[in-house]
Formats: C-alpha cells, structure tokens, sequence
C-alpha cells in the first residue's frame, strides 16, 4: 500500500513539490502517492480529515502556514510541515534555507543581513540568523515589522551596508523595488530570493544590483526543506544534491 502525502495551498500548480518528492521516495524504494492539494479555504478541516483517513504528512504553503500553526503548534508562528498519528507541527523553511546556503559555502557568520517580507517562511528563516553580525528587517506592512521587532534581536533597515539581502517576497510592486534600489550593498553583496521559477527572479537578474554570480533563487532552499519534512515522515535523509542537479539540468 503506498504511502500519501502531499503539500496543501491555493493556487499553486505550479510547484514542483511532487516531482521532488518522487525522486526521494524512488531513491529511499518508498511507494508515496505525494498529491497537489489545492484548496480555496478552510484548510483545518481538510488537514483533520486527511490525517484521520491515514495521510502520513503534508507541506503546508501558501498562504496557510501561519493558520496551521495557530492551530497545530504552541510556539511557532509558522508551519510547513505536519507529520504524525497526533498530527505533530515543524518549519523546515529556516532549516532548509540555512543547508542550501551550506552547500554553496555561503557563510553569514558576522555579515550584516536584512531580510524583506515577513510571510510564514521569511519568520522562520529569522530563527536560523544567529550567526549574523546584524539582522535587520523590512516589510510592506509597518505592523509586521513592528511585530517582528517586538520579538527578537531584529533592527528596521536605516541605510546600513548590507553583506547579504534575503527577499521572501512573493511579488515586487512599485514601493518594493524602490526600497531594493536604495539598498547600501557591500562590494560583495549577495542576494538570495526563495523564489523559484518565479517573476521575481527575472527581475532580480535585470536589476543587476550584484554580480550574477551572487544572486541565487529558492530552488535549493525548497529541496533541502522538503527533505526535513520528507525525514520527518519515513526517518530517511535524502540525497538532496542529486536532487538539485537533477532540477537544474531540466
């Protein structure tokens, strides 16, 4: 009998969670049915349901992750991974941020870095900074940052020399390009957009504000998160780079 999981959200055909997901349980020799769920609302009752009827885990995106966690964590402002018969709630956005950045020996052991857009995963990724000199924040909405702020170790960006930007954005309007422009970016300034096959890559990549070589997208962030929930489930540590090289040569 195979195995079901499956990442829930709305309006997101487009993620290539499942494939992720098929080539770990190939690698592992697991029979997972890994689905899309795509749902307009109430995603609680569908999350109850879908453990009750013996669901082994699901990835939790957008825009749910902080709903779950109100509902499934005590301590966690967002959720992207439920596992467990009691349905037992984790991120692994922060961690699986900070294994990409190890894998490409990106270090930010005393940079100062700022990170934009305080959605679930840009909460989570805030958790996994403590190696920064300076962490500094900015967000669309005042209220999110003054939050944020309330809770942690965090500064509003003022104009400091940036090391290393973080934008968790989903979309870059008019007010958002405007602050990224104005960023005062060491000479070796890096920028790493979770984003993957998304608009907000091309338009990091026309701005040009650093070297090609140093802007990054979310591809490697997603497969190293997806393979923290996928050990969550079956105790099993994928081959994440191989993963990697395969998405990329696609």
């Amino acid at each position: 009998m195979a195995y079901r999981s499956g990442v829930l959200g709305r309006d997101i055909s487009y993620t290539l969670s499942p494939k992720i997901h098929k080539l770990f349980a190939e690698e592992a020799g697991i029979d997972l049915n890994y689905e899309i769920y795509d749902i307009e609302e109430d995603p609680i009752s569908f999350i109850y349901d879908f453990f009750r009827k013996g669901g082994i885990g699901l990835n939790i995106t957008k825009p749910y992750k902080e709903i779950v966690a109100q509902e499934f964590s005590k301590n966690l402002d967002s959720v992207n991974c439920l596992y467990g018969n009691k349905i037992n709630a984790t991120s692994t956005d922060g961690s699986g941020f900070i294994a990409d950045l190890n894998s490409k020996d990106i270090s930010i052991e005393d940079k100062n870095v700022l990170l934009f857009g305080l959605g679930g995963a840009g909460k989570s990724i805030l958790k996994e900074l403590k190696l920064a000199e300076n962490i500094y924040i900015a967000n669309r909405s005042k209220d999110k940052t003054e939050l944020a702020m309330e809770n942690g170790n965090l500064k509003r960006y003022s104009g400091e020399p940036i090391h290393f930007f973080v934008s968790c954005a989903e979309k870059l309007d008019f007010e958002s390009l405007n602050f990224i422009e104005n960023i005062n970016f060491e000479t070796k300034g890096t920028i790493y957009d979770i984003n993957y096959k998304s608009e907000t890559n091309i338009i990091f990549a026309e701005l040009a504000i650093v070297e090609e070589t140093r802007l990054y997208d979310g591809l490697g962030m997603l497969v190293e998160q997806a393979a923290d929930s996928f050990e969550h489930w079956f105790e099993h540590r994928p081959n994440t780079e191989k993963i990697k090289k395969i998405l990329l040569d696609e």
